[in-house]
């Protein structure tokens, strides 16, 4: 997380000096006795869904989606990981979640930039949100808004490493999502 960047890194970077987090991480890793901490409980998977690390960060947050944010707060919030213990010698804890969750809560002003909004009528369902994740390319995630926060119509973008974007590749990706739902010609 540290070398991918990301907007938590970013908050936190007024807070740590990632330099030294990353030396007192690998410290930690490479210290003689050291074993990892016991995995996480993990919620349990519907179907061929998979849990990744954040979501149960995500889901007690309400969000629609699972991004670095939710992965960093679960580390942090897990003191006996890696990244929590190393943090700990350098910055406040508590700090460091409040400044992410202060900036992930900073008013956006409407959809990004780069959304694209589902056809009228369409709604964000298991089915289409399953059919998104398949056709994701390696590497990215989506988020969206439900369609909840006083806007009729639906919208969604595809996140790719460093929290780039890019319209044309979250249109490609719903085109191909939703044309995965319709059934076949006969």
């Amino acid at each position: 997380m540290l070398h991918d960047g990301g907007w938590p890194v970013n908050v936190i970077s007024g807070l740590v000096d990632l330099g030294r987090a990353e030396a007192a991480a690998l410290t930690i890793l490479t210290s003689p006795g050291y074993s990892r901490p016991a995995d996480p409980r993990r919620l349990p998977a519907h179907g061929d869904h998979v849990q990744t690390w954040g979501a149960e960060v995500a889901f007690e947050m309400g969000d629609s989606y699972i991004g670095l944010e939710h992965a960093f707060l679960a580390m942090i919030r897990r003191r006996e990981t890696v990244p929590a213990r190393a943090l700990a010698g350098l910055a406040d804890l508590n700090a460091l979640e409040a400044a992410v969750l202060e900036a992930k809560n900073a008013p956006g002003g409407g959809p990004p930039e780069d959304a694209v909004f589902l056809p009228k009528g369409q709604e964000m369902n298991g089915p289409l949100r399953r059919a998104i994740i398949d056709a994701l390319p390696e590497g990215t995630t989506f988020g969206f808004n439900g369609g909840g926060d006083g806007d009729e119509r639906t919208w969604m973008h595809v996140i790719g490493p460093s929290d780039s974007s890019n319209p044309v590749l979250t249109r490609e990706v719903l085109n191909t999502a939703l044309a995965s739902l319709k059934p076949p010609p006969p």
